[in-house]
């Protein structure tokens, strides 16, 4: 579902906490709008976050074009990154974008005044996602043949801006290409995020597929078979070990008793090379009433990870969008990200 919309002066967003049961849109036209937006918790994308942000900045830089040739700009564009930095507070994604845009590419600064610059370089961020995110889609169905039976946990990729991405984004690829001869989709508990938003985009495309929970994935591998299973990831570590989505954790251990390949699927800027293992990313709990919400359990307490560390052994390689990194994760990982340079798509068309 496309969740953000840029028309020149104006940003939209798609309220995700109410879609698919309504499709409810908010309206920016000012950096003040988008952090508040933004941090109203309406967002559940943190790409489509940053991209947000990236317009959010572009607003702050219209608003105040009178200043661009004063220091005082910078002062005003500086206040307008931290206020959507806190907006997102300890996301990597809004981080990056904000990065991006007080650092625009130098041809445009040669070639441009400095607010035709900072407009087209939120633009350019937005494409790279895009770039990217088709990318990521072309790598996972190049290693597919007719007939590949899919099994995929897709967590990433519902709401963006152009095009699908992740998991959801390969699969739905394999099956218009006639890759796919079977598609099943983890229902993805304690969100059940699969079993709504996802089940929701396949069916409007009309792409056929069985939505299975996740507690039967094990069994599903034992009496269907998959060819291959795919995986949203949320961040990886140098040595390969995925920070990733609740439930990805025993779907690979699942994967490796049955020896079908696992494969995480992740934007090669989700890729930390200064993270060197997986102890790292901690033990952080989630909301106890995710678990509870909902039911007549009586004073039952709640309990859930707020998401799964998957040890690198467990997982065949990573599909990103430079190309597909196997093991030793701690080579393939730095040759990836250091020396494998991002492709870019000249025929949209063809993809």
């Amino acid at each position: 579902m496309i969740a953000l919309q840029w028309q020149g002066q104006v940003l939209s967003l798609l309220d995700q906490t109410k879609y698919p049961q309504e499709e409810s849109w908010v309206t920016c036209d000012t950096v003040k709008a988008v952090a508040e937006t933004l941090s109203s918790g309406i967002i559940l994308d943190e790409k489509v976050a940053a991209m947000a942000g990236a317009y959010g900045f572009a607003l702050a830089a219209m608003e105040h074009q009178d200043k661009q040739l004063t220091e005082e700009y910078d002062v005003v564009l500086n206040a307008a990154a931290d206020l959507l930095m806190e907006s997102r507070k300890g996301h990597r994604d809004m981080a990056h974008a904000m990065n991006f845009m007080k650092n625009p590419p130098e041809a445009y600064l040669k070639n441009a005044d400095r607010l035709t610059a900072i407009m087209a370089t939120a633009v350019t961020y937005e494409r790279q996602h895009v770039v990217a995110s088709r990318n990521i889609c072309r790598n996972g169905t190049d290693m597919m043949s007719e007939g590949t039976r899919v099994l995929v946990r897709a967590d990433g990729g519902v709401f963006h801006s152009a095009s699908p991405w992740g998991a959801l984004g390969i699969a739905r690829r394999g099956v218009k290409r006639g890759q796919i001869e079977q598609l099943a989709i983890l229902e993805g508990r304690p969100s059940l995020a699969a079993a709504t938003v996802t089940a929701q985009e396949l069916t409007k495309e009309e792409i056929p597929f069985t939505l299975i929970p996740d507690h039967a994935a094990a069994t599903y591998l034992a009496r269907q078979g998959a060819h291959v299973v795919l995986a949203d990831g949320i961040l990886a570590a140098k040595s390969g070990d995925l920070k990733a989505p609740v439930g990805t954790y025993e779907l690979a251990i699942a994967c490796y008793f049955h020896s079908i390949p696992f494969y995480a699927v992740m934007n090669s800027d989700d890729i930390d090379l200064d993270i060197p293992n997986g102890t790292v990313f901690g033990t952080e709990e989630g909301d106890p009433a995710s678990v509870t919400d909902g039911l007549d359990c009586g004073n039952a307490k709640g309990w859930t990870p707020a998401y799964d560390v998957v040890p690198a052994f467990l997982i065949t390689g990573y599909i990103t969008d430079r190309n597909i990194a196997c093991a030793p994760y701690e080579e393939t990982l730095e040759e990836l990200i250091k020396f494998t340079p991002k492709k870019m798509i000249v025929d949209f068309n063809n993809l």
